[in-house]
């Protein structure tokens, strides 16, 4: 049986770009949330993006061991948008067969490519003293890209998670991570799995 993380456990700081996250070196399981975004099915199929969502579920379980927060965004789907779209069957807009979301993971229902819109997540944030984001999900040129760019407007510290992420092309998943770290960390940092491993690594 796995023994719970002591609570506020702080951790090292992640090697990331364009700078080691977070700014301040200053993060913990008190002030820190995992943020999945779009990890349904259907764009799941349609972005072939199975690795991507592979390493998202990897950075979930690794969350979850340290006692990180979990909050899972889905864009609802509209019955009158299902009807219309012969391609598209209720069945694709539930999670991605390889997530497993934990019992206490907080769902957050949106329409449209920004989850905070309109959306109770700030506010759950906020109360429950979220600072520091990891954020994943699909695609990273739209929904992740959105939400990562108001939350830092809120002024959480947002770190994307790249190879737990992917886009409507490579292409342009890899051009909207540029943009994420222009000016120094406009919009955050950008860092791999592995970096947020070794940074809840114990030394």
């Amino acid at each position: 049986m796995m023994v719970p993380p002591e609570p506020g456990l702080s951790y090292k700081s992640v090697a990331a770009n364009p700078y080691a996250w977070p700014f301040d070196g200053q993060w913990s399981s008190a002030d820190t949330a995992l943020l999945l975004l779009g990890l349904q099915q259907c764009a799941v199929d349609a972005l072939q993006a199975r690795e991507a969502v592979l390493a998202a579920r990897d950075l979930l379980l690794l969350a979850h061991e340290h006692g990180i927060a979990i909050y899972v965004a889905r864009r609802e789907a509209r019955p009158e948008k299902l009807a219309s779209d012969d391609h598209v069957a209720p069945a694709a807009w539930q999670w991605a067969r390889d997530i497993a979301l934990p019992e206490d993971a907080h769902i957050i229902t949106h329409a449209g490519d920004n989850a905070f819109y309109q959306t109770g997540l700030e506010n759950s944030l906020r109360s429950a003293g979220i600072r520091n984001l990891l954020i994943a999900g699909l695609p990273t040129d739209g929904l992740v890209h959105a939400t990562q760019r108001t939350a830092n407007d809120m002024g959480f510290e947002c770190l994307a998670i790249a190879d737990a992420c992917a886009g409507t092309t490579p292409a342009r998943h890899a051009a909207q991570l540029r943009i994420t770290t222009f000016g120094n960390g406009l919009f955050g940092a950008v860092a791999d799995l592995a970096a947020v491993r070794a940074a809840l690594t114990p030394s």
